[in-house]
């Protein structure tokens, strides 16, 4: 192979990788939330919408949320690396069977859904932290004493339960990676779905 072969070859390969990055991440608006700048902190809420799921097998199911359990974590980041703190919204289905979780720390920002006792998750918290999730589109909306994020999927999303299956099953003495790999399941968010969290202004804690 000659060297203009292999820089075309090198230029294939990162425009594929560029583009199918560029397909799951987006620059995205800053996150303008009167809790932004909080180092820490714990704020009650509530949960509404509705979650529109597929899985691999085109089975799709509708998660409700209808002022069920609603809260906002906010846990300080020592090192304040890209931000002072991420911030983690959790809300649950009216059942209560079923958890959602939306972080976001510097300018970036995951989702993960707590299903048959699994996390599945896509995050775009990582390296430089400043590119959001393409396919969520976020508003916040502030009151006296209310704070309203709204999220709404704009595009499919796919999500994983890989993260979770490395942080409680992978072992490295021995490796068992291989055998986690059939265990790999997705399920896809569905666009229109939307969730809003409201959140107190008030926190829990009273020494913030």
């Amino acid at each position: 192979m000659n060297r203009i072969q292999f820089f075309v070859i090198l230029l294939f390969f990162s425009v594929n990788l560029f583009g199918q990055t560029s397909e799951k991440f987006k620059d995205g608006n800053e996150f303008n939330s009167v809790f932004q700048n909080l180092e820490s902190g714990s704020y009650k809420g509530t949960t509404n919408g509705i979650l529109m799921l597929s899985n691999l097998k085109g089975n799709e199911n509708i998660l409700d949320f209808q002022g069920s359990f609603g809260k906002l974590e906010i846990k300080k980041d020592e090192y304040e690396v890209y931000d002072i703190s991420t911030k983690i919204y959790i809300g649950r289905t009216t059942s209560g069977k079923t958890e959602i979780k939306y972080e976001t720390y510097g300018s970036a920002n995951s989702i993960g859904i707590y299903l048959a006792r699994q996390w599945y998750e896509l995050t775009a918290i990582d390296g430089a932290c400043d590119m959001v999730l393409n396919g969520i589109e976020y508003y916040y909306r502030a009151e006296k004493s209310t704070e309203y994020l709204i999220i709404t999927i704009s595009k499919e999303l796919e999500l994983s339960n890989w993260q979770f299956l490395l942080r409680t099953e992978h072992t490295m003495e021995p490796d068992n990676i291989n055998e986690l790999k059939p265990k790999k399941k997705t399920i896809n968010i569905l666009p229109n779905s939307t969730i809003v969290f409201a959140i107190n202004r008030k926190s829990n804690n009273p020494k913030f």
